[in-house]
């Protein structure tokens, strides 16, 4: 009897992990920690005991435990679009760099887990085992993200992982697995909509142009990957002329994402856009980058590492800069503290933050009026398990699903078992 056990990202946001058992066969969807420097990890399992991984995209609430399977003499295989597999290759070892020590995993499990990789595209079916068929489908949440459909034995399982039905610069819409028996679907958003994305688009464009011209420095936080060259097109598209930098991990992460042309709505969108801004490579090039308006997008997206740790601090407290966060802060982060209370702690002192604040919604999970319509146009699923998604929200969801839809759905608690009939 096919079951499910959920090992983390249950009625919570991070380390999303997800042990599917054949009897025979034990996958793993994901194996992800909490994207922080002193990361969670979901519940334990023995390399031993697995057979495969399959990783849905390469962000570090996805992917950021998988090399503690990689400890023993034995390893399971890993399944990922070859993309994914580059970018965790990048996040995984920047985890190291900031927690040392710390993590249950060195760089030697980092290449273990390489070693032990079969990339495979989009809509390219593979047996994994008898029996066991697994196709990847576009996400549409970083390039090389993946919803996984899994067949076994006649029955069809369809993860979500982070999923998103909305054209963005950088990605086409994901797609959607209308014929599957049983969903695990992602809840992020399921309590509101985002804005109309091209208005937010420009609108972002437009505040940008404006503090620019009248003499601000911008800096624009953003994750490594995804986010900022999310950003970086968005400029070049509408037209932004101002002196624009890119700093840290994103220039590498951008010049991944260059080499893997298939993985992205247009290509060349984001090489012009590359080439239009200034890369950053010393503090010297910094510095003269902020006597001077522009705008300036750099990592972390939360001010959780990165130079843009040290641009906050050359600006926190000048009134003609501008902080632009253009995703969702957590609670306890430095981003969150600055967008609520405008203060930051510098020094070891708490400090006013001078600088303009703004918001932009540019996300890349799908809000709630698109999960809905992914739920209405399943044919006839059995089972929906959600996932992803914090305590109440995941609930809510579920309940609104099994009353407005008539089908079993639920949200379990991370430990929890469910079984397929």
């Amino acid at each position: 009897m096919l079951r499910i056990r959920l090992l983390g990202g249950a009625r919570k946001i991070g380390a999303s992990a997800i042990l599917l058992d054949t009897g025979k066969y034990k996958i793993l969807l994901d194996y992800g920690s909490s994207p922080s420097k002193n990361p969670d990890f979901p519940l334990p399992v023995s390399p031993y005991e697995i057979d495969a991984i399959i990783l849905s995209h390469a962000h570090i609430d996805h992917s950021g435990a998988i090399p503690i399977l990689y400890r023993g003499a034995k390893g399971p295989l890993l399944i990922t679009t070859p993309l994914t597999l580059e970018l965790s290759d990048l996040l995984i070892n920047d985890m190291i760099k900031i927690n040392g020590d710390k993590l249950p995993f060195t760089k030697r499990e980092v290449q273990k887990m390489m070693e032990h990789a079969l990339p495979i595209h989009y809509n390219e079916p593979i047996e994994l085992f008898d029996g066991i068929v697994v196709t990847l489908r576009n996400a549409g949440h970083v390039p090389g993200s993946a919803s996984i459909e899994i067949e076994i034995d006649g029955k069809k399982i369809w993860y979500t992982g982070d999923i998103n039905l909305t054209d963005t610069r950088l990605l086409e819409s994901g797609d959607v697995v209308r014929d599957a028996d049983y969903v695990i679907m992602e809840s992020t958003y399921a309590y509101k909509d985002h804005p109309n994305r091209k208005q937010e688009e420009k609108r972002f464009y437009s505040t940008v142009k404006e503090l620019v011209e009248d003499g601000y420095t911008v800096l624009i936080p953003s994750f490594a990957v995804g986010r900022s060259q999310e950003v970086m097109c968005i400029l070049w598209h509408y037209g932004f002329d101002g002196r624009t930098a890119l700093d840290g991990m994103a220039q590498t992460a951008t010049s991944i994402f260059l080499s893997y042309p298939e993985y992205l709505r247009d290509y060349l969108e984001l090489k012009y856009s590359a080439r239009h801004v200034k890369w950053m490579r010393s503090k010297g090039q910094r510095r003269r980058m902020l006597k001077r308006p522009g705008a300036v997008i750099s990592p972390a997206g939360m001010f959780s590492g990165g130079w843009s740790e040290w641009y906050l601090k050359q600006i926190y407290d000048r009134e003609n800069a501008a902080i632009i966060f253009v995703s969702y802060q957590v609670p306890g982060t430095v981003g969150r503290k600055i967008l609520d209370e405008k203060k930051v702690v510098i020094r070891g002192k708490e400090r006013e933050v001078k600088a303009r604040v703004e918001f932009f919604e540019l996300s890349s999970h799908s809000g709630r009026s698109q999960l809905l319509d992914i739920v209405s146009s399943l044919k006839n699923p059995e089972k929906i398990i959600i996932v992803h998604g914090e305590d109440q929200v995941a609930e809510a969801f579920a309940n609104e699903i099994y009353e407005n839809h008539g089908i079993d759905a639920i949200a379990p608690h991370v430990g929890d078992i469910i079984y397929l009939d």
